[in-house]
């Protein structure tokens, strides 16, 4: 039987073949590595905090990744404010240019053991910076593709992000969507509407992610049982 590290490793080779796969099985060597160390990104984050602060960014000075093209930094919000589920979140930013400014792309939410659970997109006024156009995400992201990180968090926040390409994609178009239909042709008013926090979101299950695309036997044989049951 193939074990798990032989199975990653065979994946690894797929990058430009299955690209999900891939990043997948690299968001998993990053699981194991942690879990080795009895921790998660979410802990070394905090780095030991025991009092955490609503609206502090940890750690003090954001992650910087993807050849400096990419910078995240984890929160929480007040109690009340954030779902039973969610502890927290990371921003990520990205910037075209070294010397632009950085663009908000997405959140990813984060449940008490660390696990995503929520992707979402703010509204400007919620993060500053510039308005992320969605049509730069691809080359964003081919950025980050080809990067290579030094820390075992920014290679979980990497592999996180490429693993839920997609689903970030979708979200940027839902997100243009609601802007344009909030106000037409207007957008610099939606910018400063802080009535306005959110503008798409979405649920994430990262457990039936990694298991629909690690281990393909499994859901071929479902696939099969389905086939005969009906």
């Amino acid at each position: 039987m193939q074990s798990m590290t032989d199975h990653l490793t065979s994946l690894g080779q797929q990058n430009e073949a299955l690209p999900e796969q891939f990043w997948a099985s690299r968001l998993v060597e990053c699981m194991l590595d942690l879990g080795e160390l009895k921790t998660n990104a979410v802990l070394i984050s905090l780095d030991g905090i025991k009092s955490i602060k609503p609206y502090q960014r940890y750690p003090e000075k954001p992650y910087n990744f993807g050849n400096k093209h990419w910078r995240a930094f984890y929160h929480c919000h007040d109690a009340k404010d954030e779902t039973c589920e969610e502890h927290g979140h990371y921003h990520f930013f990205t910037r075209d240019k070294l010397q632009d400014s950085w663009s908000h792309v997405a959140a990813m939410g984060m449940n008490k053991l660390g696990q995503p659970v929520r992707l979402f997109t703010t509204n400007l006024w919620v993060t500053d910076g510039i308005w992320f156009k969605s049509s730069l995400l691809n080359k964003q992201m081919d950025i980050l593709r080809h990067s290579k990180e030094d820390t075992l968090v920014a290679n979980w926040l990497k592999s996180a992000l490429l693993l839920f390409y997609n689903e970030i994609n979708n979200l940027l178009l839902q997100r243009d969507k609601a802007a344009s239909n909030l106000y037409p042709g207007n957008l610099d008013k939606l910018f400063i509407d802080h009535n306005v926090n959110y503008l798409s979101e979405s649920s994430i299950d990262l457990n039936k992610q990694l298991l629909k695309l690690l281990n393909p036997e499994i859901n071929s044989n479902k696939t099969k049982q389905a086939q005969h049951d009906a």
